[in-house]
């Protein structure tokens, strides 16, 4: 699932950072609940072993309710679900017939099922009906019927008629009105069908679906698989029939209906690997079809990429991709019917180059997931990340050969750099994380099992051999293909087809673990003519953290140096604490980095003399190394092992390179440094200097507008270091360059890309905002209120939220619980001020003192993440307050306990680093002249 939209304010980028992760500061999915595992940190249970998480919890018949994996004795074999939905009406029903095998009869069936009223429930089993009665004991949505005979052994089909609300809060089956017009669609991952229908809402079920559906005469119906049949109803209904679907779990159901423009795409053509061409088309609500065309140009090519790497034809019968105007995740791998956020498939000729690069790249990802995840399913939420790690990981391999030269192929590397921070924390989870509450689910979709897994599946590729894994991936895809699978059959997967057998434990040291490796590595030069390098391994820890320095792993370690024989490169397992590596060169080396390309996923750390080595020959590192470099560095800094004045250091060196990346590299930590690291007017001119001179040639080599023939890069570019200009140094010439071009954009409503680049909109936006007058404001907010492009919406809502102005701040808060602001704009608002000094401490205390209503417009599934509302505070006093407000109400929460922890721990940590560096800091950048 693409679950995360990061608005990138302060780095002056409109687009933000789509990655699959969610809106929240680490915003994930989902609920179930207990089971059992093998102890805290342990490897789960193994292949094989079935386990079904018991409960304290009774229902009123005393029996222990399977809050949990539900047993698998008793099991559905498929479905066949009618529904009558029309958008406009409160509610929706149906009739969900189940076929059942008994394997041990019994006459309690649990099952799941969530606000759902039931009318009737019978067990037709050899000819015989058997009564049942439908009860929910819990409040995550287990169900449970009681028949009033005991079944046979054998077959049998339950049925069971209902009816439902359309879901207020962007899951289930909800509403969304755009236009003035009433539509309905679906977000059931990981476990929200049960708000839609009765059954078993595990991913281990996976069973055909018989779908139709009865709707108003005019409002189209998508769902998994093609359209077989139409018929008159009657009473201006038309009931809709479909393709019977492959095994699926019932979190890849999916379902759209309402007035929707549905736009034929050019059909992906037959190719060496599929016999057939796939139907593809555009879906979106009425009026907004004819922006469609550039992602459906654009999906086919990810499609052929994909099929050749994995060796196995798209394994559905078309491909619908579907706008969404109210979407809580970015987007859903729904089989044959991903649904996105629209904003990421609603594109044309003014559309920022990052926006087009986001649908690329969300695309190929879900697409990934119509292998890993559709047609071969994990058998529990454990697992989550053999969906999303691979979807990560394939996704951006994808985009990368479809698009070349389009500055897709470090995005996995990227990924990992930005995700050691949250691998840092004490309270980090693992890749393959047990799930003993349904608040694991919850948290189970974040940048660890996005990112981090990505990173690691890069790693091993990078030590096996790029063919190796990939006949390892494609052995798993064959032996499980429209079943379901587990750690343990991917292990053996990737053992059988890399012949690679010590693979496997390496891969569980990453998996069952958290924390980041720190690679300490010394050059030992005592006899010149045989050069060493002495290794030691422990986990990094920042300033502050309570975790223990635990830890190790089987790390694919590679080292470059430079010698008379010119690079040369090393790669070597390194399992223990300590190890000492000969190198393959007759002289010292002249420098030396321990992690060659970037691609091990593990900090490292040298001596001060091997530094500055580094820093002397950084012509003879790639891109990627300058970037891990510059990561590692970071990362001694937040772990006081180094100076202010060092760091500085780094920083021009790497601002001076030509590579965008490593250009952007340093931004983060002068964001830190300005947020939590400065005191004193004369530390803040000096910092604001020292920005200047970093990133000031470059914005005046840029400018705002876009230039005819400009290199992608230049374009990509542009809103980080304008945007660092603008906030950061608050050039004033620029900022009245940029609130001037925003004035005339809201007036015409257009971009005029010779005036402002379109990417820069955002930032200029927040800059009118900020300078201007409450004109501007007001004009501002009522055109966005007006408007229905969810792009601008978002950039309006985003720019007067982040204004500075406390009475522009207090409107705005008012705003939150608004009708007229979708659920997404809503949560848009509380998070972007959040991120702002000026309005940070009022939108903490407008989230205490309404926050039953904030969160009846989040998911359930992520309602524990407005525990990060306050996650930018940085003193122990607010991480004791925020603490103390959310004691008694997170367990409450879905994944509240978790996201509490990692708020309470982040507040923490940067108090400790300010305590630690602050003086040193302000010194350092108060001397400046």
């Amino acid at each position: 699932m693409g679950r995360k939209m990061r608005m990138d304010f302060e780095k002056g980028s409109t687009e933000g950072g789509w990655t699959r992760a969610s809106w929240r500061t680490g915003i994930g999915l989902l609920a179930l609940l207990l089971v059992a595992a093998c102890g805290n940190g342990g490897e789960p249970h193994k292949q094989g072993e079935q386990t079904t998480a018991s409960s304290a919890e009774t229902s009123a018949g005393g029996e222990a309710i399977p809050t949990g994996q539900l047993a698998r004795i008793n099991h559905p074999t498929g479905y066949v679900l009618d529904l009558t939905i029309d958008p406009r009406a409160e509610r929706f029903s149906g009739t969900v017939a189940i076929d059942l095998a008994f394997g041990r009869p019994a006459k309690v069936i649990w099952l799941h099922g969530r606000n759902l009223d039931v009318k009737d429930v019978r067990l037709e089993q050899g000819g015989r009906t058997i009564a049942g009665h439908y009860q929910e004991v819990h409040p995550t949505g287990v169900a449970k019927i009681t028949l009033d005979e005991m079944p046979a052994k054998g077959a049998g089909r339950l049925v069971i008629r209902y009816s439902a609300p359309f879901n207020g809060a962007l899951e289930g089956l909800y509403k969304v009105v755009d236009g003035g017009e009433a539509y309905a669609f679906t977000q059931f991952e990981a476990t929200s069908a049960r708000l839609a229908f009765p059954g078993f809402d595990e991913p281990f079920f996976k069973v055909p679906f018989a779908i139709t559906v009865k709707a108003r005469k005019g409002d189209k119906v998508i769902t998994n698989t093609p359209e077989t049949a139409r018929e008159d109803a009657g009473d201006g209904w038309v009931l809709h029939r479909f393709a019977r679907t492959k095994p699926l779990p019932t979190y890849l159901i999916a379902f759209a209906v309402g007035p929707l423009d549905v736009v034929e795409g050019p059909a992906i053509p037959p190719n060496a690997v599929r016999d057939r061409p796939i139907p593809l088309r555009g879906v979106a609500t009425r009026g907004k079809g004819k922006r469609l065309a550039y992602a459906l140009a654009n999906t086919g090519r990810i499609v052929e990429v994909e099929e050749k790497y994995f060796g196995i034809a798209y394994p559905y019968a078309k491909l619908d991709i579907i706008a969404v105007p109210d979407f809580a995740a970015g987007a859903m791998e729904n089989v044959g019917a991903i649904t996105f956020r629209e904003e990421l498939l609603l594109l044309d000729e003014t559309t920022p180059v990052q926006r087009k690069r986001a649908f690329k790249s969300v695309t190929a990802h879900e697409l990934a997931h119509q292998w890993f995840g559709d047609l071969v399913t994990p058998k529990w939420w454990d697992d989550i990340w053999l969906n999303e790690s691979f979807a990560t990981w394939m996704g951006n391999k994808a985009t990368a050969l479809a698009f070349p030269g389009e500055g897709f192929e470090n995005a996995t590397f990227r990924g990992a750099l930005r995700v050691m921070g949250a691998d840092a924390l004490a309270t980090a989870r693992q890749i393959r994380q047990p799930i003993e509450s349904n608040h694991d689910i919850a948290t189970a979709f974040d940048g660890i099992t996005y990112q981090k897994g990505g990173a690691v599946l890069a790693m091993f590729e990078a030590w096996l051999g790029e063919e190796n894994f990939r006949h390892g991936v494609q052995t798993h895809l064959k032996r499980f293909a429209h079943s379901v699978a587990d750690v343990y059959d991917f292990l053996d997967s990737l053992n059988e087809g890399s012949g690679r057998p010590e693979v496997k434990e390496a891969f569980k040291t990453f998996l069952f673990q958290p924390g980041v490796p720190l690679v300490s590595a010394r050059t030992d030069c005592s006899d010149p003519s045989t050069p060493r390098v002495a290794l030691a391994q422990r986990r990094y820890l920042p300033l502050g953290s309570r975790a223990p320095r635990t830890g190790l792993w089987q790390i694919p370690v590679c080292i470059a140096f430079g010698s008379d024989q010119g690079r040369t490169r090393l790669c070597t397992l390194f399992g223990e604490p300590e190890a000492s590596i000969d190198l393959p060169a007759k002289s010292c080396p002249a420098w030396m980095i321990p992690n060659a390309q970037g691609s091990g996923y593990y900090r490292f750390a040298l001596d001060a003399e091997g530094w500055q080595r580094l820093f002397a020959h950084l012509a003879a590192l790639d891109g990627r190394e300058q970037q891990a470099m510059m990561g590692s560095l970071s990362a001694a800094y937040r772990s006081g092992d180094l100076a202010t004045a060092t760091l500085a250091d780094a920083f021009r060196r790497m601002v001076a390179s030509d590579d965008r990346e490593v250009i952007t590299g340093p931004m983060a930590d002068l964001g830190t440094i300005r947020d939590h690291l400065l005191e004193g007017e004369t530390a803040k001119a000096g910092f604001r200097d020292f920005v200047r001179a970093l990133y000031g040639p470059h914005a005046a080599r840029l400018g705002i507008a876009a230039k005819r023939g400009e290199k992608l890069d230049d374009r990509l570019l542009r809103p980080s270091v304008i945007g660092i200009m603008a906030t950061t140094v608050k050039d004033a010439d620029l900022r009245r360059q940029l609130a001037a071009a925003a004035a005339d954009f809201v007036e015409g409503g257009r971009p005029d890309p010779t005036r402002l680049d379109p990417g820069l909109i955002g930032l200029a936006l927040r800059v009118a905002v900020a300078d201007g007058d409450g004109d501007f404001a007001e004009r501002l907010l009522d055109k966005a209120l007006a408007s229905r492009d969810a792009f601008f919406r978002q950039m309006a809502l985003a720019a007067l939220a982040a204004s500075p102005d406390p009475a522009l701040g207090e409107k705005m808060r008012a705003l939150i619980l608004d009708p007229r602001l979708r659920d997404n704009e809503a949560t848009l608002v509380a998070f972007v001020q959040s991120g702002r000094d000026e309005q940070r401490a009022a939108i903490w205390a407008w989230v205490q003192d309404h926050l039953d209503a904030f969160v009846q417009r989040i998911p359930t599934w992520r309602q524990g993440a407005v525990t990060n509302v306050a996650a930018g505070f940085c003193s122990k006093a607010r991480a004791d307050e925020v603490k103390a407000f959310f004691a008694d109400k997170v367990a409450h929460l879905e994944g509240g306990p978790r996201e509490l922890a990692q708020t309470i721990e982040r507040i923490e940590l940067c108090a400790a680093l300010a305590q630690a560096k602050r003086a040193e800091a302000s010194g350092y950048f108060a001397a400046r002249p």
